[in-house]
């Protein structure tokens, strides 16, 4: 509803925005973790949690057509953030 207030074009940008820094979180984890370091958990976990946050903040409240508004992100944040912190998966040995 930041759009009432703001507008749709400043909404979409500050969305874009968003979401760009969140994909960068997740490659730059993704790169960690290529590189065998250690602190790639935290990033990754952080980028899961910001990019939900996002589409979460920004969802206009209708519930039609949810999968385009990114309903299957916020899945797979979900899946991320099982996979990581409750099985502890991967299990990297570094």
């Amino acid at each position: 509803a930041f759009f009432r207030i703001t507008g749709k074009k400043t909404v979409r940008l500050l969305a874009s925005i968003a979401c760009i820094l969140a994909a960068i979180g997740f490659v730059v984890g993704g790169v960690a973790i290529l590189l065998s370091l250690a602190w790639w958990t935290p990033v990754i976990l952080g980028s899961a949690v910001f990019s939900s946050g996002i589409f979460l903040l920004f969802w206009d409240k209708e519930w039609h057509k949810l999968v385009d508004k990114g309903l299957i992100g916020i899945l797979i944040n979900m899946a991320t953030l099982v996979v990581v912190l409750l099985f502890q998966w991967p299990d990297f040995d570094f």
